[in-house]
């Protein structure tokens, strides 16, 4: 009786914590234990610096270099370009707001940066190149990510480093999302876009409007109404070019979500 009181205790924390658990290799595990990393990494190359004191002052993200070459910078995750601007201290900089403004990440100190403000991005995209712009000592990306909004004292800063994806994240760990039983891929929303309930019959009833950042896994597609993506729990969006940007993970990924939903 008491291994069955602190297994049912232990399945509602879990329940309550939203975990997510599947089979790996015949062993029912928690998806915590192959840590999937909120961020990939912005760009190639070693750090070069830190988070943390840095002599008399303080570091508040991580310095990422490659040999002294410049190499493309790489939106750490799905957002909205929040500034991209020149500044005495960063030098040519972008911002940008991730998982409904609940995080920002700075890309500083670029030769260059492709995106304005207000543009939405999806996972991965190039959004500059690494540099020697403001207050620099040569050719790197500064990286920093904030829990919340950048401030002038950096107050909201916290270490990137163990945030950036890296050999020890589970094979379906894509972006820094687990991914779950028959997904396909992920789209990202560009523009305003309705998502649509399919009925019974087959037809479609409004249910919201999404907004420009979201990102949602997708499950399936099919050529009714005009052709639509199946995000899951019955909800479809219509493929329409330039509001939505629809990605897959690679053969790799979907192989290995079978193998691990088997």
């Amino acid at each position: 009786m008491k291994k069955l009181v602190k297994k049912s205790l232990l399945l509602s924390i879990v329940a309550i914590l939203s975990v997510s658990l599947f089979s790996f290799n015949g062993i029912t595990a928690e998806a915590g234990d192959f840590t999937c990393q909120p961020f990939k990494k912005p760009a190639d190359g070693y750090i070069s610096s830190g988070f943390g004191p840095r002599g008399s002052s303080y570091h508040y993200g991580i310095d990422i270099a490659n040999y002294g070459t410049s190499v493309p910078v790489y939106a750490a995750y799905a957002g909205v370009v929040q500034k991209a601007e020149v500044s005495s201290s960063y030098g040519n900089v972008v911002y940008l707001k991730h998982r409904g403004n609940t995080q920002t990440t700075l890309y500083a100190h670029l030769s260059r940066y492709l995106v304005s403000t207000g543009d939405v991005v999806t996972p991965g995209q190039l959004i500059g190149y690494t540099g020697n712009t403001g207050q620099s000592d040569g050719i790197h990306l500064h990286f920093e990510v904030h829990n919340g909004d950048w401030n002038g004292s950096k107050s909201n800063a916290v270490n990137p480093a163990p945030l950036i994806s890296d050999e020890t994240t589970s094979s379906i760990c894509w972006d820094g999302d687990l991914m779950k039983k028959g997904q396909i891929g992920r789209l990202t929303v560009l523009k305003p876009i309705n998502l649509w309930k399919r009925t019974s019959t087959g037809g479609i009833v409004y249910e919201r409007v999404l907004n420009p950042g979201e990102v949602y896994r997708v499950y399936g597609y099919d050529d009714l109404h005009g052709g639509q993506y199946n995000v899951g729990g019955g909800y479809w969006v219509t493929k329409m070019d330039g509001y939505i940007s629809y990605q897959t993970p690679g053969q790799y990924r979907l192989d290995e979500l079978k193998r691990i939903y088997p």
